[in-house]
């Protein structure tokens, strides 16, 4: 074929695919849409609308519901607003459906209206013992759906056939068993029940039934305080006997926030710890334990419920100073019987807690969470599995109360509710949970020659088992303390002849620095949430800081860019210096605030303090002072007058590419009892300053020397407080 055939056939091609392309354009498809699909409605008459996207006439109908809802047309010409008005129910929930309909499509609309009735199918007995010749078992239940669309199996682990008939009435579940001819074994099988609601979700439950041996026999009953007794040498012992203990299980873990995810590793956590940990107290509320169980599955302990468990072939373990006791190796089949309850109320104070509380639910009376910024866990979220990182499991925050004693309150990096947005509760009340004693290493280290046991951040702390637990007023108006200074972020004195900070909250005294003019503002870990790659820098809820004309400090500063929790430098959140050291006089520079407390009357006044050493490079100070005096001058001709409130210990933040378990995600919050010898004082001088050379440098903990350069300590927060 010669040259001019070939373009003409070429040519010919190219109309041909053109025509189709052309032909295209008026081949107008059907459409047809709507701008919401789901619609939930309360149980008053109302209405609702949404957008119909169409190009052609259709129909509008209701596919079910018709009784109760009633659109405002039976028909649409391309694209029109539908209307929907919906009646009153005092009935059960219920779900309607709208259709939309052309002569080539369909397309629904869902309606889900709550009723004056809930929907109730609920059994808050979950594990059930059936003992032999006592006639039928009755489980109690609520339902007040159709039984006749509830689907009941049962599924044996031992035997078949033992249950004989289930019968489901709106209050219990009856069931008739043949006696167990064993003199030995029990047997065990599960019943499941299932009902579809009437918004088309499936509700099921799995009632675990265990069938004594033929003498009814399952253990012996041991108090709590005798199974402790037996078992009080220190270490893990396997249990052999058959003894039972009951009790109420206190622990929620649908929180995320009940056992010590531990790092094993650089970024490796157990986060199998959280879900398999449980917490069980005695009926008197006196004394609980820790349990672990042997598979995530095996963790069917619910929360406000009294349980009767069979401890053969578990282990219980004893750790002492203080004495606390797990029982591990927990296995669902040791959960006899399980049923809703009460738990008993348990109102403490601080300074009341004793050893045998932990692992029991506690409410701390008239507290306080006195660092008034940033949420549950104010952490680098890069170390965290939000970034597919495992460096950091939980944070520890600081609880303070009217007696003026303290403790820290931990949450774990898989609670659902640690960053969510909201600010914290700064405000008295009560703060209710869990009473632990876990060390932490990341805000204090080699404070023992056992390495297991560094991390002493005091005797106990607490866990809480779901937001409501912090049940505090909103701030700190009303409260039981009140603010002589506050400082939330750098801000520096209008007068520049001021060489010094001014209060945040207030105008009672200054913060400044030996080397005031190299103190600069710095980042810190305090957004609100959310964080995660979804929420890149968005700042929309703030650090938790509002300001007395009622905005939120720093809210949409540009920060958390990588979604990460950072704030924006320009915020200020924190200022740091790394000037720590005039190697001419050896002697160490210092933080210095001022305050007057002229006038005032209280028993009891202290200092919060939340510092860390953020410097990329390390070899910041370890080792701190805290001091007092009625005059400032610092020389070493002067130290007679500064008078010691506390030493401390400040860490190192985290590094990626060798993070140590004394390295800190986030700042460390202390609280520090004051004299009242300083009251009613015109000026009164508290000087934080390092107490030796010693520095981390990111191998060692203290066995290197300060620098000279980098971003060295910062302070995110400080206050003097006292009781009104």
């Amino acid at each position: 074929m010669d040259m001019k055939h070939i373009f003409s056939l070429l040519l010919l091609l190219v109309l041909c695919f053109s025509c189709k392309i052309d032909d295209a354009e008026y081949l107008s498809p059907d459409e047809l849409a709507v701008s919401q699909k789901e619609f939930y409605v309360d149980t008053n008459t109302g209405r609702f609308s949404f957008q119909v996207y169409a190009n052609k006439g259709g129909a509008v109908s209701v596919l079910s519901g018709g009784e109760w809802l009633h659109p405002d047309r039976t028909a649409f010409e391309g694209d029109v607003t539908v209307s929907v008005e919906y009646l009153y129910n005092e009935g059960l929930p219920r779900k309607g459906m709208v259709l939309l309909e052309t002569d080539s499509r369909r397309d629904t609309v869902s309606i889900m209206q709550e009723g004056l009735k809930p929907e109730a199918f609920d059994f808050p007995q979950t594990s059930v013992l059936v003992y032999n010749g006592m006639g039928d078992t009755v489980v109690p239940a609520d339902c007040n759906v159709p039984i006749s669309e509830v689907k009941m199996s049962v599924q044996y682990l031992d035997g078949h056939g033992w249950i004989r008939s289930l019968s489901l009435q709106e209050d219990k579940l009856v069931l008739a068993t043949q006696d167990n001819p064993d003199p030995k074994a029990r047997r065990t099988a599960f019943v499941s029940l299932s009902h579809t609601d009437r918004w088309d979700r499936l509700q099921s439950f799995l009632i675990r039934i265990t069938q004594t041996p033929s003498d009814n026999r399952v253990g012996d009953a041991i108090s709590f305080e005798e199974l402790r007794s037996l078992y009080d040498e220190q270490g893990t012992h396997i249990i052999n006997d058959d003894y039972c203990i009951t009790g109420y299980v206190v622990s929620r873990p649908e929180s995320g926030n009940m056992g010590e995810n531990e790092v094993l590793a650089i970024n490796y956590i157990d986060y199998d710890a959280d879900y398999q940990t449980a917490y069980i107290e005695s009926e008197d509320a006196k004394y609980g334990f820790r349990i672990r169980t042997s598979t995530t599955d095996d963790n069917i302990f619910k929360a406000d419920t009294r349980v009767r468990l069979l401890l053969s072939g578990a282990s219980i373990r004893k750790e002492v100073n203080p004495d606390r006791f797990m029982l591990e190796d927990v296995t669902a089949a040791m959960v006899l019987e399980s049923v809703a309850a009460d738990i008993p109320a348990k109102p403490l104070r601080i300074s009341e807690l004793k050893d045998s509380d932990i692992y029991t639910y506690v409410t701390l009376q008239d507290c306080e969470i006195p660092v008034r910024k940033g949420c549950l866990t104010p952490v680098n979220e890069g170390y965290t599995r939000l970034f597919r990182s495992n460096r950091v499991s939980k944070f520890p925050i600081l609880v303070r109360d009217i007696q003026g004693s303290s403790l820290y309150m931990y949450t774990n990096t898989t609670c659902p509710y640690r960053r969510t947005g909201a600010k914290l509760p700064y405000g008295k009340g009560r703060i209710s949970g869990i009473i632990v004693h876990e060390k932490y290493r990341s805000f204090i280290d080699k404070d023992n020659p056992d390495e297991a046991l560094c991390g002493n951040i005091g005797r106990y702390q607490i866990r809480h088992t779901r937001y409501a637990d912090l049940a505090l007023e909103d701030d700190i108006d009303g409260s039981f303390s009140a603010l002589l200074t506050e400082y939330r972020y750098m801000n520096p004195s209008p007068d520049a002849n001021v060489k010094a900070f001014v209060p945040t909250y207030g105008n009672n005294g200054t913060f400044t620095h030996t080397d005031f003019d190299q103190c600069y503002k710095h980042n810190e870990y305090a957004y609100l949430g959310p964080c995660g790659d979804a929420y890149k820098g968005q700042t929309v809820n703030g650090y938790g800081i509002i300001l007395p004309n009622g905005q939120s400090y720093g809210q949409g500063d540009k920060g958390n860019a990588d979604g990460k929790g950072e704030s924006q430098w320009g915020t200020g959140l924190c200022w740091r210096t790394n000037k720590w050291w005039d190697n001419s006089t050896n002697r160490p520079k210092a933080w210095l605030i001022t305050f007057s407390t002229a006038g005032i009357v209280t028993d009891h006044i202290s200092m919060q303090l939340s510092t860390q050493n953020i410097s990329q490079d390390l070899q910041d100070p370890r080792y701190w002072a805290a001091e007092w005096s009625f005059q400032s001058d610092m020389s070493a001709a002067s130290d007679d007058q500064w008078h010691l409130i506390a030493n401390y210990v400040v860490p190192d933040i985290g590094i990626d590419a060798n993070t140590l378990v004394n390295q800190s995600l986030g700042f460390k919050q202390m609280d520090f009892p004051l004299p009242l010898e300083i009251l009613d004082h015109d000026k009164v001088y508290i000087r934080l300053r390092p107490t030796s050379k010693a520095a981390g440098s990111g191998y060692d903990y203290d066995e290197s020397e300060l620098k000279t350069s980098g971003n060295g300590n910062a302070v995110s927060y400080f206050a003097i407080r006292y009781n009104k």
